[in-house]
């Protein structure tokens, strides 16, 4: 935290009761695991947990506590809420507001995380910046990100992440970013949302957070970005970017190198600044204009720009490239799936050269739409020359159907991982590309494991 906080100003902003009296904090923690003496321990209650259940043994490992309800017994100061999840968004939104540098916020349905890490490596050539770790990207992990804030930070690039309506705005309002973008909306997490064109309108909600004199950063490219434009509030400064020509920020004379990175004119305002990637895929170039134009929106040169986007190696997970078993080239790209990333994912394996398989793990929170989702990535698998897909799980086995329909070719479906893994070994040799990927519940990470560490299954 920039500077300590006490319980007596958190009842006083936010109501509640002190029991015990207050404390002064200057960290906050919710895992019983991770407990730290000098922090304030918030219980915080899920559909399978109940950190209150474990409150009773904190004495003498914490500061104090944030609970629903009193901890009887318990010497330590105690605010007592009726949500505890709700007084973790209020402690981050103090913290927020102790800070004076940029705020840059990033939502969207695939590559939010690269963009993110986009702007990272951006900001890190002068600035000291201050960026969601992992995916602690929702209602828990945002506040944790803003608890990290220190003194010297001068930049905070906040991911936000949904699964229903709603939680974008209310992460904006914890936030109060000044700087907002929707990388795209693609099939994700429905089954939560209903619809996508309810996820435009819930990722819509970072453009209607930004307060007066704000920038919405608007992916021209994306079939919603009209959508957008309309429900922007006034005194909101809109920059678009994207492939056409008419945006303030383009990319020009794109080309993908032997290992599928892409080298591109990032044109800003007119001038032409070159770009060479390290990232596979020539969706990433979609990444990096979203990245510059909240860098740019932010203040920052368009030749740093470009350099800080040539200077980002690999997100882990997210198309990393790995020597394999026999010689083969693994391609993990096992951090998560939907079907828009899937197909990005499709369409960079369709461009290696030699034997190419995907492995492909069920894309989770679909909906009711998910067995035609599944059916439509085996489709375009099959259309784009992929010569093997194997798949793993119930939802998975629509594309595998798909993709062998009517031809003479074994159906590669398993409902375990270890027989996929060992009848996919003898597919590979130096020949062979083999690009993983799945929802976060699949384990695909667990593939790419196996196929990169001898001897392990």
């Amino acid at each position: 935290m920039i500077n300590p906080l006490t319980l007596q100003q958190l009842q006083d902003r936010f109501g509640g009761e002190l029991v015990n009296g207050s404390v002064q904090f200057d960290r906050v923690c919710t895992d019983t695991r991770e407990l730290d003496e000098r922090a304030l321990f918030v219980a915080l209650k899920g559909e399978n947990f109940d950190a209150h259940d474990f409150v009773g043994d904190l004495e003498e490992r914490v500061l104090g506590l944030v609970v629903e309800r009193e901890i009887p017994g318990s010497a330590l100061p105690q605010w007592i809420v009726e949500d505890t999840t709700v007084a973790l968004g209020w402690i981050g939104r103090l913290c927020r507001e102790q800070f004076n540098g940029r705020v840059i916020a990033i939502t969207g349905s695939c590559g939010k995380t690269t963009v993110k890490e986009m702007l990272a490596a951006i900001f890190a050539q002068r600035h000291n910046a201050c960026v969601t770790r992992g995916n602690l990207n929702n209602q828990f992990g945002l506040p944790m990100t803003l608890f990290g804030l220190r003194p010297d930070h001068d930049v905070l690039i906040l991911e936000m992440g949904a699964s229903g309506p709603d939680e974008i705005g209310y992460l904006c309002g914890i936030g109060k970013p000044q700087v907002s973008a929707v990388n795209n909306v693609k099939p994700a997490h429905v089954e939560g949302f209903g619809s996508v064109d309810a996820i435009a309108a819930a990722k819509g909600q970072i453009y209607t957070g930004l307060e007066s004199g704000g920038t919405a950063v608007v992916n021209d490219d994306d079939s919603y970005a009209d959508y957008w434009r309309g429900q922007m509030p006034e005194g909101i400064q809109t920059l678009n970017v994207g492939l056409g020509h008419d945006c303030t920020i383009h990319a020009d004379n794109i080309e993908l190198d032997a290992c599928g990175c892409a080298a591109f004119d990032l044109v800003v305002e007119g001038l032409a600044h070159p770009v060479r990637l390290q990232l596979l895929g020539e969706h990433n170039v979609h990444n990096a204009l979203v990245a510059a134009g909240c860098a740019f929106a932010a203040g920052v040169p368009a030749a740093e720009i470009a350099s800080g986007l040539s200077q980002l190696g690999g997100v882990a997970g997210r198309m990393q490239t790995h020597e394999g078993l026999q010689g083969a080239t693994v391609i993990d790209d096992s951090y998560n799936a939907n079907p828009g990333s899937v197909t990005a994912a499709i369409e960079l394996l369709a461009q290696r050269p030699g034997k190419k398989i995907l492995v492909l793990g069920d894309m989770a929170e679909l909906g009711p739409e998910a067995d035609a989702m599944h059916r439509q990535v085996g489709e375009l698998a099959r259309e784009r020359g992929i010569d093997t897909l194997f798949t793993l799980g119930s939802l998975s086995a629509a594309a595998s159907v798909t993709f062998c329909a009517g031809r003479q070719r074994p159906l590669h479906n398993y409902r375990d991982r270890a027989p996929l893994i060992a009848a996919l070994s003898h597919e590979l040799n130096n020949d062979t590309t083999v690009l993983v990927k799945g929802s976060r519940s699949a384990r695909m990470e667990l593939v790419v494991q196996a196929l990169t560490e001898p001897g392990n299954d």
